[in-house]
């Protein structure tokens, strides 16, 4: 027992970051109807939103993870909401509550590290300007679900990684550095089989014939730890 102990932890020491490093491009299906009807009404909003593998741009206006305050403020001005700090005031935080984007900072190095984009609040309202977005040029729209959004690209489950709590993507390119990857999470809960019953009651195995609406997406630069917590 101590020999198998062993192996699985000298096999986990050996883990590196790009055991958790996706390399392949997420391919939309450009010539579906509503494909084309979505981008269309993207076009026309008033806020417009797209993440892209390593850029994300609003409306036109580009900006990366890394990017000084300063050049954040320039394009969305200054936060509506309180800034605050984390509890080891190693960051900060600034809430564009017009938006319902709120996002982190290095406190040494004020650069953005994370930021969130909320959809929907906890009574299932309707609480962001964008009612579609782009994700790796991959139409979103309110109150879609998660395989529905699949289905417009060459994405399945069998590429796309999860969690308890979420979808993620880790690109291979942009790396803030050798050591760590920016992680696109598509914040929809994965849906397990339920089985026995009562106060026995338990989840199974994932279920990607089911899945849950999207209520927004995260992107936050991880180191390997990080990402094993």
């Amino acid at each position: 027992m101590s020999n198998d102990k062993d192996k699985t932890k000298t096999s986990q020491e050996k883990e590196t970051i790009d055991d958790y490093t996706d390399t392949y491009k997420i391919i939309p299906n450009y010539e579906l109807p509503i494909f084309k009807e979505l981008v269309m009404k993207f076009n026309t909003q008033d806020h417009r939103f797209e993440i892209n593998t390593c850029e994300f741009k609003y409306n036109g206006k580009s900006f990366f993870i890394g990017d000084s305050v300063d050049s954040i403020t320039a394009i969305f001005g200054e936060p509506q909401g309180e800034i605050t700090k984390s509890g080891d005031e190693t960051s900060f935080y600034y809430d564009y509550n017009n938006l319902n984007i709120s996002m982190r900072f290095s406190t040494s190095k004020k650069n953005l590290e994370v930021f969130n984009i909320n959809l929907r609040d906890y009574d299932d309202k309707h609480i962001s300007p964008f009612d579609i977005l782009l994700f790796h040029k991959v139409p979103y729209y309110y109150k879609m679900k998660l395989n529905t959004f699949l289905a417009l690209s060459d994405l399945d489950h069998t590429k796309l990684r999860h969690s308890r709590f979420s979808f993620v993507v880790r690109p291979k390119e942009c790396a803030p550095n050798k050591d760590s990857r920016i992680s696109h999470y598509i914040l929809s809960r994965p849906v397990y089989a339920t089985n026995g019953g009562g106060h026995l009651t338990y989840s199974g195995d994932f279920n990607p014939k089911e899945s849950n609406v999207i209520n927004g997406f995260e992107f936050i630069a991880q180191t390997l730890k990080e990402i094993k917590k």
